[in-house]
């Protein structure tokens, strides 16, 4: 036994009561919490360790102690109760369960704990440490999910709304002539509420509308996640709807229903950035009893720096993960674009089919919704199963659900000078994230309107994205690891990196070249997604770290605002 378990039990050897030395122990880990938690180990002499130990852990939500302290206490417990009997018997028991549940990776034969394991050593415990399976379920639920960003938000959903208002638009030049939006290079204008729009605008208006109405519902949601168990069901529940919403998608066979579209993607955005806002907030939460964390040393700074790195990795991962499951979603929906293209005019697909009248091609792409939608669903399984509701203090009785996160919202804006740095990342981040989605969702727009690609040619152009990103994420965080780079700093490297992709396009409207020619996208867009996924993990990391604990949820809820494809401000201008 080495490190933190051999030097406590060279001091209890030396004749130190288990009782003292904990609260030594206490002072060192946590100057703040020193009377409260002494208070508790003088309360628990008396009872047994078993008994210490879930007193101990039911009180979690109620004391206000960081999590991961409890359980650092509660392995120091069980070695100081056995040390104390004297027993070899015991003593070696007592040393197994610490070394196990300190260290699961390096002593336990199957690698980090079990689920049914966990289940049984802590039955009453709110927040247990993390298990192998609710961790690969955290990694599973952006597997399943990311391909939503990827394949609707940002490639199809932008194409189909822009085909179905051009489908029901007339020609610039003389407004009852139908436009024709098969031809390449089209000039058409739809008719919306006595205003003539572009088709290609109509898209980013629709996104733009979208990202205000999740700013109302993610604020008046976020702080109730923040109590009792509400945390998981808005997740499971808002991404239930985001995929209902997903595979309505298929039911418009007209164009003329494009505005009946442009509503089933406002809903299914807004549900999804739901779903995801209470997502993000699970990272410092699981990140706090985390294996690796539980077994870092006691003080302060050790600890902190393990579990920046433990969040770094499960941000990460899980964006890994997530690009990973966008490129095998985005060839399964793929294929069935194509083949769906190749079907005979007698099947209703080909030309001249049943649906020629909005064009092959976009029903293809709504069909391509709807297998996304259901890859989404399954994955869902794993999540809703094995990924721990980790309630916090229930709500006060008689509270005011439609405007309590916004009052609690209020209070916090009102200690914005406590906590300055918060509110700065936040603010950075609307930019950040804005810019981001916006020269995603506009290149494709680019690519279909100026340069003519071919369906083929965009769905290149689009995997290539989620590919090269899920290729970054994991070359920066080994970066970060081999050279013990910050957080701050390697977000800082790779925004000024990022720079240099509409610097390029703005040297195209003074130079033969910077975007003008088809190739030139292709390189850009792998560029793109190297950065991409290196600034989201890194930035929701940041702001984690920030987030006062137990109020993930409320500040969460303004960072997902323009998180995961929405964007309002830069879609408003190009629009």
């Amino acid at each position: 036994m080495k490190g933190r378990e051999f030097e406590l039990q060279e001091r209890l050897d030396g004749g130190e009561s288990g009782s003292d030395m904990l609260q030594s122990e206490a002072i060192s880990i946590s100057n703040a919490q020193t009377a409260e938690y002494a208070d508790s180990v003088h309360a628990s002499e008396a009872p047994s360790a078993a008994t210490s130990r879930r007193n101990l852990i039911s009180n979690d939500s109620n004391t206000g102690m960081r999590r991961s302290l409890i359980l650092q206490f509660k392995a120091l417990m069980d070695l100081a109760s056995v040390r104390e009997n004297d027993s070899n018997a015991q003593c070696i028991a007592g040393d197994e369960e610490v070394s196990s549940m300190k260290s699961p990776t390096k002593n336990a034969p199957n690698g980090p704990p079990r689920h049914v394991d966990i289940n049984s050593m802590f039955p009453e415990a709110k927040h247990p440490p993390l298990s192998r399976e609710e961790l690969n379920a955290f990694y599973i639920y952006s597997l399943a999910t990311e391909p939503v960003v990827v394949v609707i938000f940002t490639a199809l959903s932008t194409v189909i709304l822009q085909n179905l208002a051009a489908g029901a638009g007339k020609e610039v030049s003389d407004h009852a002539i139908p436009c024709n939006y098969t031809v390449a290079g089209y000039q058409c204008v739809t008719e919306i509420a006595g205003a003539w729009i572009d088709p290609s605008s109509f898209s980013l208006y629709t996104t733009a509308f979208s990202v205000l109405l999740q700013a109302i519902v993610f604020i008046s949601l976020g702080a109730l996640a923040d109590h009792g168990s509400f945390r998981k069901k808005f997740m499971t529940g808002f991404m239930v709807c985001a995929l209902i919403s997903c595979m309505c998608m298929i039911a418009i066979r007209d164009s003329s229903l494009f505005l009946f579209a442009s509503a089933i993607v406002i809903l299914a955005q807004l549900t999804f950035g739901a779903s995801y806002c209470f997502y993000n907030s699970y990272i410092p939460v699981l990140s706090a009893v985390h294996w690796d964390v539980l077994a870092s040393a006691a003080d302060d700074s050790s600890r902190a720096q393990v579990h920046e790195a433990t969040m770094n990795t499960l941000s990460a991962v899980s964006q890994i993960y997530g690009y990973c499951g966008a490129v095998g979603c985005f060839a399964v929906a793929g294929g069935c674009i194509f083949a769906l293209q190749a079907l005979p005019a007698a099947s209703g697909f080909g030309d001249g089919g049943f649906f020629d009248s909005m064009a092959v091609t976009t029903y293809a792409m709504q069909i391509g919704v709807f297998v996304t939608a259901v890859w989404a669903a399954v994955g869902m399984y794993w999540p809703v199963r094995y990924i721990r509701e980790r309630p916090y203090a229930a709500l006060p009785k008689g509270t005011n659900y439609l405007v309590y996160s916004w009052v609690k919202l209020s209070k916090s804006f009102r200690r914005a000078r406590r906590m300055p740095n918060t509110f700065v990342m936040l603010f950075a981040w609307f930019l950040l994230s804005d810019a981001m989605t916006t020269v995603g969702s506009t290149t494709i727009l680019f690519a279909t309107n100026e340069l003519g690609f071919s369906t083929t040619e965009i769905l290149i152009l689009a995997i290539g994205a989620p590919l090269t990103a899920g290729g970054g994420s994991y070359l920066w965080l080994r970066l970060q690891r081999k050279y013990n780079i910050s957080t701050k700093k390697m977000l800082i490297f790779l925004i000024s990196l990022s720079v240099m992709l509409p610097v390029y396009g703005i040297i195209g409207f003074f130079a033969p070249f910077g975007l003008r020619a088809k190739w030139e996208l292709f390189p850009a867009g792998i560029y793109y997604g190297v950065l991409l996924g290196g600034i989201q993990s890194f930035s929701r990391v940041l702001y984690g770290e920030l987030v006062p604990r137990g109020h993930e949820g409320e500040f969460f809820s303004l960072y997902a605002i323009t998180d995961k494809g929405s964007s309002w401000f830069g879609p408003l201008i190009v629009g």
